[in-house]
């Protein structure tokens, strides 16, 4: 391996991004570790409802990062910790990562997460929070390193138990 570098990722990223995920969350002794979403969320998440980005390895997409932007919502996982109400609109979700099998080791998760971080801060967010489960302890210690703390520990995605983990940006 060579270079990585991240970028924010395009609407013609959609269909890596789902291989990716997809491939990620095959080679799990248990899929219930990591959730995929389907099409439409993927793509939502490209512009609408929040931003994407990429990690390029020698000019192979090998991971990404998506950013949900619940703004007040009910999935608001501020709620969750809880947050002041007034907190929720600039609380932002580390919705899903993932890394190639074969790029893992190489820090590309905190890279993405560092850029989606600085993009957060640029558009006035005070929060970033996430799910990982309590089965994925390579993403915890990644979101630990970060500065993360867990906050709650609770039943998401139809009864899975998760940690959410929130940091203040």
């Amino acid at each position: 391996m060579t270079h990585i570098t991240v970028r924010q990722a395009e609407q013609k990223d959609a269909d890596v991004i789902l291989s990716i995920m997809n491939t990620v969350s095959d080679k799990l002794e248990d899929p219930s570790v990591y959730v995929t979403d389907d099409e439409e969320f993927v793509k939502k998440h490209i512009t609408e409802r929040g931003f994407s980005y990429m990690a390029e390895c020698d000019g192979k997409i090998v991971g990404f990062l998506i950013v949900h932007i619940p703004g007040s919502g009910e999935e608001n996982l501020g709620r969750d910790v809880p947050l002041p109400e007034k907190e929720l609109p600039y609380t932002a979700h580390m919705e899903s990562a993932a890394v190639l099998p074969e790029y893992r080791g190489h820090g590309i998760q905190r890279m993405l997460m560092m850029e989606a971080e600085k993009e957060l801060k640029r558009r006035g967010f005070h929060y970033a929070a996430a799910t990982v489960s309590p089965d994925n302890p390579y993403s915890m210690n990644n979101c630990l390193m970060m500065g993360y703390m867990t906050a709650a520990v609770k039943r998401k995605y139809g009864g899975l138990m998760r940690n959410i983990i929130l940091k203040q940006l």
